[in-house]
Parts: C-alpha cells; structure tokens; sequence
C-alpha cells in the first residue's frame, strides 16, 4: 500500500474521519456543549454506522480492515491519485472511495523534556509533539497514500458501500 510502512505490523490509523478535538465552526449548527468533542469516541461509532450500512447492503463482512486497504490499493496505486486528494482543484473527484488528506499533520500537546518543542514552557503552556526538543518538527505529517497522520484518508460513504468488491470479503488481502 502506497505510504504504509513494510515494518510487519498494522501500523494506525485506518482511516480518518472526525478525529478533532472539537467541532469545525462556521455553517455547522452544532449545540455549544459539543466544543469539546471529537477524537475516536465520536469517529469509532461513526465508521461502526458506515460498515453496518455496508453490511446491510452486502450481508455480514467480518474484519472490513483487508477490503479498506484493496480499495484504497486500486485507488491509489503506485503514486497516488492526484483526483482523490482533499485538496484538489474542485475538491475530490466524486468517484473516489478514499479522499486522500495529503497536507497537514498530527498536533498533539505534549509536556516534558522529551520530543517536545514547548517554547512556553515556563508560562504554563503544554508544547507540540516535535521531533526535535529546540524547534517545532512535526511527528506525524500527512502525506500521498497512507500516513500516521490520517491513515487511507477520509471515507466518501456512498462509495465505499455501494462497491461490489463486498461481494468477495477479503479475497484482495
């Protein structure tokens, strides 16, 4: 797979879907209380919802994780899929299973004198997940294909459901 480390491991994320620490502002009518939502205890029933659907559609598919990856492997190939990015002229292309995130990275707190870059230290202000203790290097950048930033990507649900590769389980693994 295309950006999936051959370190012999599963290596995570699957997937990325509403894994922020709060939700987006602007044309969302969202109640205040959810300010602080997000992360996997909303993204996890969320894709449990999604794979139902394709279960309702297709009958019972066991682990989805090897049919995720054949998906994404025809899609994306050996270089990517510059109509499937996020960020792509007019967005992605609407016959995409996987909207690859290609830009951006992991931003996470840190505190400590180790792998983090925390140049408020002294005020009280946690730091960023670096890869250098002097200077804010991000740990985990997005990139074409798979990443540890955002996995395959984002899903576009009606594809990834209506796909006749379901008829075949996990005969692509």
């Amino acid at each position: 797979m295309l950006g999936n480390p051959n370190d012999g491991v599963r290596d995570l994320p699957d997937i990325s879907l509403f894994s922020g620490n709060g939700l987006r502002s602007g044309n969302w009518r969202a109640p205040v209380d959810w300010s602080l939502g997000g992360g996997t205890s909303f993204a996890s029933p969320i894709m449990a919802g999604i794979q139902a659907l394709v279960n309702q559609v297709w009958g019972p598919q066991g682990n989805p994780a090897p049919t995720y990856y054949a998906l994404a492997n025809l899609e994306y190939g050996k270089a990517g899929d510059p109509g499937c990015q996020t960020f792509a002229a007019n967005g992605p292309a609407p016959t995409c299973i996987f909207r690859d995130v290609s830009i951006g990275d992991n931003d996470v707190d840190c505190t400590g004198p180790y792998n983090c870059f925390d140049p408020d230290a002294s005020q009280g202000v946690p730091g960023a997940l670096s890869l250098s203790d002097f200077s804010y290097q991000p740990t985990y950048k997005a990139g074409t294909g798979w990443d540890f930033a955002t996995g395959l990507g984002s899903v576009n649900v009606p594809n990834l459901v209506l796909n006749p590769i379901w008829l075949f389980g996990t005969l692509f693994d």
